[in-house]
């Protein structure tokens, strides 16, 4: 009888340990699962490049809350890295510093909906900010509830990488670049658009935009992809100095069609 128990017990510790190691083996594939699952949900390094944050603020000069809306802006763009956080300030509503492209843009962000000024968008439709983002009209409340805002855009991360550079050829403010899909997904419905701004010497002027470029449509971007891309401005610069010339900038962007939501920025320095 000892024989046979010890038989019986041997085969059960073996049977054991074959169950063992075919639970952990069945294991391994859903944990790997859910680790890349989480990953692509929560946007992590993995997946994608740090997102940076375009700020397209819609004033007008006879509002009487923009000033204020703009201070609180330009002081946080001025207090992140250059290119994390780009602001531009444009004005609608015939006021002598809009243009046609800055009341069409408006137009197409607010559709049928309400519209008033200030109103900021950070990354499109990612969030919006109508008048000021607190109620108590407060600076120092206002600063932080919009360093909310921005710090938690900046915490995201795009599948779009974003190169360019800008040279002025015959007056022409002329940009090229490339777009890349850095993710495993397929992305749709893309518009890739770009705007040139003005370095002004005021408030609500610092960031005035001065154009808007065409839209160009990418209908699909697949995984790892490249586009190559250009744009020329339609401003005349061939009569402003140089030290002028050193005023203007460019912002390139990627954003989604139907949600309005910009996927990524780059400032072109």
């Amino acid at each position: 009888m000892y024989n046979i128990s010890m038989k019986q017990k041997r085969l059960l510790s073996k049977l054991s340990l074959i169950i063992i190691l075919f639970v952990m083996i069945i294991s391994i594939p859903c944990i790997s699962y859910s680790q890349e699952s989480q990953g692509r949900e929560t946007g992590s390094s993995s997946s994608g490049v740090p997102k940076n944050v375009l700020i397209e603020l819609f004033i007008n000069a006879e509002c009487t809350s923009c000033p204020k809306a703009a201070f609180c802006l330009e002081e946080l763009a001025w207090s992140y890295e250059p290119g994390r956080v780009i602001l531009v300030e444009a004005h609608i509503w015939g006021d002598g510093h809009d243009i046609p492209e800055t009341n069409a843009r408006y137009d197409w962000y607010a559709g049928d909906g309400v519209k008033g000024t200030p109103d900021a968008f950070f990354n499109g439709l990612s969030e919006r900010i109508q008048g000021l983002c607190c109620d108590c009209g407060d600076i120092d409340d206002n600063i932080s509830a919009y360093q909310r805002i921005i710090d938690d855009q900046l915490a995201k991360y795009s599948p779009v990488k974003i190169n360019a550079k800008f040279s002025i050829c015959g007056g022409k403010f002329i940009v090229q670049g490339d777009i890349a899909n850095k993710s495993h997904s397929m992305i749709h419905n893309l518009i890739l658009g770009g705007m040139v701004y003005y370095e002004g010497d005021e408030s609500e002027l610092f960031y005035l935009v001065k154009d808007i470029f065409e839209d160009q449509d990418i209908c699909q971007l697949a995984p790892m992809e490249e586009k190559k891309f250009s744009f020329v401005s339609d401003l005349d610069l061939s009569d402003v100095g140089e030290s002028e010339l050193d005023r203007y900038y460019c912002v390139v962007f990627v954003q989604d069609a139907l949600t309005k939501e910009v996927l990524q920025s780059y400032l072109v320095q």
